[in-house]
């Protein structure tokens, strides 16, 4: 049986944020964002756990989106398979992409390329060929605003991004995607957002479907 939900007011969408699957590069600490990959086995795992635990506790569910990128089509289909449903494509939902820098290590950019206080310094700043962290966080949260304006009253399901979905509840949020630090997901961690007139977070990073792996 479902668990007691958060009731949802008329004026509002909720809103469950999943993260993609693990890929390879989650293990390896290097930055994926534009970069196709696929999941790993235990990617796949979770992500068919995902779809078994989001069927269970929001049945209701009435639309299921996703990014382009390979990592969350599938992730997303697992979960499709779980309801019987197709899976829709969304643009905006896909990762951050920071160009000629694309799968370099975490700790490379930080410590080599300056990528995080170059960002910080200046909002409009993007690597050759990539986005700044202003174009990110405009084009996730007008993604997520018009999904919620498209389902008002309704619960979906959206599977997006690590950075992309902190960077939506940093500007959801807090109105400044500087606050994006504040939220680190799992794979496959489930995040509820209710979102219209205002926004609100009622559940954040749910991995209870992971417990065991």
């Amino acid at each position: 049986m479902p668990n007691q939900q958060p009731p949802l007011s008329p004026t509002h969408t909720r809103i469950l944020l999943v993260r993609h699957g693990q890929i390879q590069a989650n293990v390896d600490k290097k930055w994926h964002g534009w970069t196709d990959s696929s999941l790993t086995e235990t990617g796949k795992k979770q992500a068919q756990r995902a779809g078994q635990h989001l069927k269970q506790q929001h049945p209701q569910a009435s639309a299921i989106y996703c990014s382009p990128l390979e990592r969350t089509r599938h992730t997303a289909q697992a979960i499709g398979d779980a309801f019987n449903m197709s899976i829709q494509v969304v643009e905006g939902l896909k990762e951050y992409g920071i160009g000629v820098w694309e799968g370099e290590p975490f700790n490379k950019l930080k410590d080599q390329y300056n990528f995080f206080e170059k960002l910080i310094e200046d909002r409009h700043f993007a690597p050759e060929g990539g986005e700044s962290i202003h174009q990110v966080s405009e084009r996730t949260s007008q993604s997520i605003a018009q999904l919620a304006e498209n389902h008002v009253g309704e619960t979906i399901i959206a599977v997006s991004h690590g950075a992309a979905m902190a960077l939506i509840l940093a500007n959801l949020l807090h109105q400044d995607p500087y606050e994006w630090g504040r939220y680190y997901f799992e794979n496959t961690g489930v995040t509820e957002l209710h979102l219209g007139p205002d926004a609100k977070l009622h559940d954040f990073n749910c991995t209870k479907h992971l417990e065991g792996m």
